[in-house]
Parts: structure tokens; sequence; C-alpha cells
């Protein structure tokens, strides 16, 4: 660089306009490289980095599931906002301290506003450093001319770079954003910013209820003759479709309490994209202290699958038969769980899958007590061939009878994650299923219990179909049912 330097100084004009270019590319690349910030509100972690691209803008990225784009101003300089984590456990726990809407938006902006401000002084600050750095480099003396003409040129350019940003910017941009990715069939994603704050205090304020008031409800429950305290051997709960709502897992904690659960069927969507960020939530099934079994949903991906398989009190149900507790469970996972994206598999792909499931239990030599799955059609050929299908996916709890075989469908334990921000119609939804032994050991079906709490209006239900004892396959009569609204 020395040399270099030496050749051309003999012609002050080139010198200048050398010294000019090489201040001007240190300044930006300094900029670029280290004015990163990095910002938390509430249970969310975000990292701010920039660079320089003729499209400028603002993107916010959320790996893997994809990014927005905004055409926020009009210099080529992009800021890049990553999500870099989501605190599942104080999200859980923030559900019961949700500040006013209001209150929320102020003091979001100000975390924003005090984040671009920081930012910026990190511009300044790398951005002289680095102008600084190149003179020194081509041994220009600090207190010469040269080099407060190479400083001038540096500040002058961070100066056009910030002036020029703030001067072009278009608050009104985040009102039409541009999807990429996953994200691009997810519309609601944006909508969720715009509806969900209108009910987010009034769900807030249920669920905290409901967080308070269960314990006392379940046990008005158990005072009801025969609902808690009914004669079984093995009690199986059922849950399916969580869609990362941290709030479902408080749920499904009461429930293991109340109604001493010996173990979990899971049928399948813990998640909504099947991203890295996502897969936090299984942190908080070994805090259940009961066996979890899970079986993929159209929701899931390998890299959700492979940490359910290596999570403490996780059996994920693939190819293999379980048999836990006295019952034989038969096990398929959704054919698009072995994909990175929340789409549904092609038909074709179900129509063989269902095949390879039916194939399985015809020559299974031990017949299967339960059969789980995520999307019913997968169990279709088996009705009539098997006492009991679960299954989730419609988002609707749902028990039938069908060719002497028991349905049930958990509906969603989740509410249907962040849809239910914008849905109040979709309650919690999960079911008990009691088992007793019959003749020669074999268990049978006794009685389904369907849980629904109603975040929105803040209702937790309790409704019991009990089944012949004679005939495992009819309905009895009894149907005894529990309704408490939360004070």
């Amino acid at each position: 660089m020395g040399k270099f330097w030496f050749n051309i100084r003999q012609n002050h004009r080139v010198r200048i306009c050398t010294m000019s270019f090489l201040v001007f590319f240190s300044t930006l690349l300094f900029i670029q490289l280290f004015s990163t910030s990095a910002f938390t509100y509430n249970s969310l972690s975000f990292k701010l980095q920039n660079k320089f691209s003729l499209q400028g803008g603002t993107m916010i990225e959320v790996p893997p599931i994809g990014r927005l784009f905004f055409e926020s101003h009009k210099t080529p300089w992009q800021f890049i906002i990553t999500l870099d984590e989501v605190n599942f456990s104080a999200l859980a726990k923030q559900i019961n301290a949700l500040p006013p809407k209001q209150q929320w938006l102020t003091l979001l902006q100000h975390e924003v506003k005090s984040t671009m401000i920081i930012f910026f002084l990190k511009v300044v600050l790398y951005g002289l450093f680095g102008g600084s750095l190149v003179l020194l480099i081509l041994r220009i003396k600090p207190l010469s001319k040269l080099f407060l003409y190479g400083i001038i040129c540096s500040a002058t350019t961070i100066l056009i770079l910030l002036a020029g940003t703030i001067i072009s910017y278009q608050p009104q941009a985040i009102e039409h954003p541009q999807y990429h990715g996953v994200l691009s069939a997810a519309p609601w994603a944006m909508n969720l910013v715009t509806m969900s704050l209108d009910n987010i205090e009034v769900i807030g304020n249920n669920l905290k209820k409901i967080s308070q008031g269960l314990p006392i409800l379940f046990k008005q429950a158990q005072d009801i003759k025969n609902m808690s305290d009914m004669q079984s051997d093995v009690k199986i709960l059922h849950v399916s479709d969580i869609h990362n709502n941290p709030a479902a897992f408080d749920f499904i904690s009461e429930l293991i309490t109340n109604f001493k659960i010996q173990f979990i069927i899971d049928t399948g969507d813990l998640t909504d994209y099947g991203s890295a960020l996502e897969a936090k939530i299984i942190d908080r099934i070994p805090s259940l202290k009961v066996p979890y079994v899970f079986i993929p949903g159209n929701h899931e991906s390998p890299l959700v699958i492979k940490r359910l398989i290596h999570t403490q009190g996780v059996i994920v149900l693939l190819k293999k038969d379980l048999f836990i507790k006295g019952l034989t469970i038969t096990g398929a996972a959704d054919p698009a769980a072995m994909k990175y994206n929340s789409d549904m598999a092609e038909a074709a792909q179900y129509v063989d899958a269902a095949k390879v499931l039916k194939d399985r239990v015809i020559h299974d030599t031990k017949h299967p007590d339960i059969i789980a799955v995520h999307n019913r059609t997968l169990a279709e050929g088996l009705i009539g061939m098997v006492p009991t299908i679960l299954h989730g996916h419609n988002h609707q709890y749902k028990l039938s009878m069908e060719k002497n075989t028991v349905i049930d469908d958990a509906g969603t334990t989740g509410a249907a994650g962040i849809r239910g921000f914008v849905d109040k119609a979709v309650p919690y939804s999960a079911s008990i299923l009691y088992w007793k032994k019959g003749p020669q050991n074999k268990m049978k079906l006794h009685a389904v219990d369907s849980i629904k709490i109603n975040g929105g209006e803040g209702t937790l239900t309790v409704d019991r179909r009990t089944l012949d004892t004679e005939n495992i396959f009819e309905f009895g009569s009894q149907s005894p049912r529990f309704t408490g609204a939360m004070k």
C-alpha cells in the first residue's frame, strides 16, 4: 500500500481522488461490518444489521420461515432485522401480564427508537474509524491537512447517508409489505399486527383468569359424581394442533394434575412451519413428567422430528408400534412432515401412506388398540377394523362412532396457535380417554371426556361420553357435563 501511494503521490489531484475513494470505501465497509445492534422486547430477541444495496428498504427476516420487505427509504442502504430467539417460557408468563394495547405500542416504539439511536451512533463511530484507519495505512500524518481532508470525506459520507435515509423515510410503507419465502402464502402474519391488537387485551385478560381459575374449576368438576373419580386402569390425554402456542402447555399441565393422566398422545402440528425457532417450544415437554407420544403432522419438519426424538420423555411414532400401559398404539406420520414447509402433501401421497398403514395393521401380529394419525384420511380405510382412531388437523373437536370404531378428533389444544388471536371462535380443546381391563386383560375404552376452554369468553366445559361396558362400541346413555365461567 505504501509503494502504491508513493507512485501516485507526485500527482496531487490523483492523490486526493485516490485517497477520497479509499476513505469512502473503508467508511462504508466498517459501517456494514460492525454497526450491528441487538435488542429484546419482552420475550422476543432481535438483531439489527445493514448492508449497502440498490434495493435499500427494510427487511424483516424470520428464518427459515421467510421475510418481509418494506420500501421504507430511498437510499441504497438496507436495514435487516432478524428475529433471533423467542423465549417461550417468558412468553407464557407474560400472557398473564399483558399491558394495555396503547401502552404495549408505546413501549415497542420506545424500544425501536432507542435501538435506532444506538445504531446510528455506531454508524458514526465505526464509519469515522474506518476512514481514519485507511489514512493511517496510507501513512498520512494525523495532523496534516491531507488527513483532515480524509476525515471530512468520511464524515460527509456518513452525513449524506444518514440525512438521505431520514429525509426519504416513508412510515406508511409498512402497510404495503412484500412477502418472500413461506410467508408469501401467509399474509395473516402481517394482518396479526393490525387485527389482533383489538383482541389481545380481551383474550389476554381471559387467559389470565383461566390460568388463575383452572384449579378451582377442576375442583368443582371433581364434586360431580363420577366426573373425575371414574374407575379406570389407564387415563390417556389426547392433544393435537398446538401450533406453537406456549399457553397450551399450561392447559395440558392442569389436565395432567387434576385428572391423573398417565401418558399423552399428541396427533401432530406442534409447530406452524417446523422452524428451528419454533422448535424451542419442545423444551416445555420434559416438565410434564409423563410419557409424550407424538405423531408428526403436516406442519412439522425433519428438524422438529429429530429434536423431538432426542427430547427426554418423548416417543415419536413413525413406523414402529408402541406398547405402553397395556395398550398397543400404531402411528403414522403425515407425508408432509418430511419436508420443510407447512403445505399439505399431494393427494397421491396420502393414498399411498394410507395403504402402507392399512397393510401394517393387517399384518401386525398384535392387533392395535389405537390408531394415531394427524389427518383422518390416513386411517379412513381402517374404520371398522380397529377399536379407536385418534386424529387432529380439523381444529374442531368431534367424537363419533363409525362401523364400531370410536373416532376422537382432539380439535386444537393450542387454539389454532397464532390464528386464535384473531378468531374468538376457536377454543383450546383436548380429550381424556378412560380404559379398563376386560377379559384376558384386554384393554377396552370405557369413556371419553372432552375438555374445552374458550379464551375469548373465558369459559371451561367438561363433557363426558360413556360407552356400554358389555358392548364397548355402543355409546352409553349417561353424559355428565360441567360448564364453568371464569370470574
